[in-house]
């Protein structure tokens, strides 16, 4: 210990040697979770990375279904997709013009 040269604990769980061997330990572990994190970090950005890119390719594969087989094909029905003629467009109403008073 700084300062205490003649530092001698009754209990000797508490020495100098022991606290050194504690700082070092703690060093050790402290280095270790920061290249676990590192490493975390670093996966977690090559996940970010293919699923954008996964990502693009499903929408790009939307638009050749749609330029190969039309808007209003049964072909894109099989990906999730509505058919053009089956789209509504416009502002949904609340009610027809003889319920109105």
């Amino acid at each position: 210990m700084l300062g205490l040269k003649d530092y001698n604990p009754a209990n000797k769980e508490f020495t100098a040697q022991r606290l050194r061997e504690a700082l070092k330990e703690l060093e050790q572990v402290m280095i270790a979770e920061q290249q676990a994190m590192d490493a975390a970090a670093k996966a977690r950005e090559a996940a970010i990375q293919i699923e954008s890119h996964f990502h693009e390719l499903v929408l790009g594969t939307k638009r050749q279904v749609l330029a190969q087989y039309g808007d209003d094909s049964d072909e894109i029905t099989r990906l999730g997709m509505k058919k053009k003629s089956e789209r509504k467009y416009g502002r949904p109403r609340k009610g027809s013009t003889t319920e109105r008073s």
